[in-house]
């Protein structure tokens, strides 16, 4: 039998975490192929729909987009080759009246942040899709930056993961993102967002 002092120095090894972390990294990203092998005409099919729609509303008039400008989509490599794609969008908010905790600050304004990242699971038939909303204070010079509680400054309004049956992500679903994207609704009031809120892993 080994002694406790054997094993606690082995189990802390660094080589063998490392080698550990390693087989684990491997092991997901043989998942995230098989998966992807799975599910890849679907997968490829919601992209493709959620990539159109957002071509169409950045070629809309500025004035119907003023609220954000535009919707950004880009795919991105990743370690596990899960076939990331990230959607985002931003507003900016100078109505002290959307953050009441902040309206100490002068001339107080806020970008308001969407972000969605979407990627292959390492589980059967699943898509992961990752959502952020974020509110950042935009400082300005008059600003006593000495007196502003980074807590305060800065908000996770939302923040969670999912993962979605590859199947639910059709032509509404996409289009519901849309409208969050463009501001068109608020996080509580959006049918895809609240969906994946129940889906929450």
């Amino acid at each position: 039998m080994s002694h406790w002092l054997d094993e606690e120095e082995q189990r802390n090894n660094p080589e063998r975490k490392a080698a550990e972390k390693a087989n684990l990294a491997k092991r997901k990203k043989q998942e995230v192929s098989e998966n992807y092998a799975q599910i890849a005409v679907s997968f490829n099919a919601f992209l493709e729909e959620l990539y159109n729609l957002t071509e169409r509303v950045n070629k809309l008039p500025m004035e119907t987009r003023s609220a954000f400008g535009k919707i950004d989509g880009r795919s991105k490599d990743s370690h596990l080759d899960n076939h990331l794609n990230i959607f985002s969008s931003s507003r900016r908010i100078s109505k002290t009246s959307f953050l009441k905790f902040l309206s100490f600050f002068s001339g107080s304004r806020y970008k308001n942040t969407r972000v969605a990242y979407i990627y292959v699971s390492s589980k059967p038939g699943l898509v992961d899709i990752e959502i952020k909303e974020l509110l950042f204070l935009r400082i300005s010079r008059k600003d006593d930056k000495s007196a502003i509680d980074p807590d305060k400054a800065n908000q996770k309004l939302t923040h969670f993961i999912s993962s979605v049956p590859v199947e639910m992500l059709d032509h509404n679903f996409a289009l519901s993102l849309i409208d969050w994207f463009a501001f068109k609704c608020e996080s509580g009031d959006c049918k895809a967002i609240n969906y994946l809120k129940k889906m929450e892993v």
